[in-house]
This record gives structure tokens, C-alpha cells and sequence, in this order.
């Protein structure tokens, strides 16, 4: 084969390839910023006839602090923690000053399990699903009973 005509091959071959590779690094920004742009906007939850608004608790931060420190949470409104893994997550008390119900779900949205009513006072003790979770919403002592979350069902937020 004469060597221009391999050249060309060669050439074409390169540029193919970068663009395959650029095409790939697009898509995996949007990914990677689609999902940042999803998690970190606030969430209704609306199940059985009631409404919360879930604020987002995604950096390690935010889910450290959780709802520690506040004095209370009104009756509509909650916390959401978008978790990097699915795996059993425990959760406990530090710093709360009133109860909440814990509400675990999969990745699909599924409840996994719920700790109701759980206190301020159990802290240290750390709470855990029975579960792999993806996801967790607090909610005001009660809640989760009142709106009917129940384990298996799912919920959309």
C-alpha cells in the first residue's frame, strides 16, 4: 500500500478517535452535572394525601449536620439525604432537640424501612436499616404514619 494512502488511513483513524473521545467526555460531564442539577434542588414528597418539602442534604457536610441544632421542623417540611452508595446507612441524634420519624428507601424509591418516633435521647446510639438504602427522608415524629408510608411501598420525591 502506498504510503500517502496510509497516512490518510492514519490520520482519519486519529481524528476518529478523538472525536469518540471528546463525544465520551461530554457525555460523562452531563451525567456528572445532570445529576449534581438534580440532587441539589429541593424535593416534594406527596404521599397519602400530604405534601413535604424535602430540603437536599448531599455534600458530607450537610448530611453530618443533617437537622441537628434546630429548635423544630414544621409539619410540612422534611429532609432528604441523597446518599453516594447504596448500603445500610445508620443514622443517629447528635444535637437534635425533638424526634423524627427515619424513612430509608432504595434506589428505585421503595421504603425500606422505618424507625418511628425516634428521640433525641438515643443519641449515641446509631440507628440502621435492615436494608441497603440509597436514599433517606426525616420527617417530624408521627408523620410517616399519618401520610401511610409504609415499608414497601414507593414514594416519589
Amino acid at each position: 500500500m502506498p504510503s500517502n494512502v496510509t497516512a490518510k488511513i492514519k490520520s482519519a483513524l486519529k481524528r476518529r478517535e478523538t472525536v469518540i473521545m471528546l463525544l465520551a467526555a461530554v457525555v460523562f460531564a452531563i451525567a456528572v452535572f445532570g445529576f449534581q442539577a438534580w440532587a441539589t434542588r429541593d424535593r416534594t414528597l406527596v404521599v397519602g394525601g400530604h405534601a413535604y418539602a424535602l430540603e437536599t442534604a448531599i455534600s458530607r457536610d450537610e448530611q453530618d449536620r443533617g437537622l441537628s441544632g434546630r429548635k423544630s421542623l414544621d409539619k410540612d417540611k422534611g429532609m432528604l439525604f441523597v446518599l453516594r452508595t447504596n448500603d445500610k446507612h445508620c443514622f443517629w441524634m447528635k444535637d437534635m432537640q425533638f424526634p423524627l420519624d427515619i424513612i430509608w428507601l432504595d434506589e428505585t424509591g421503595k421504603v425500606v424501612h422505618i424507625e418511628h418516633e425516634v428521640s433525641p435521647d438515643t443519641y449515641p446510639e446509631a440507628i440502621c436499616p435492615s436494608q441497603n438504602a440509597q436514599y433517606v427522608i426525616e420527617l417530624n415524629a408521627g408523620q410517616a404514619a399519618e401520610a401511610g408510608i409504609l415499608e414497601g411501598r414507593v414514594v416519589t420525591f
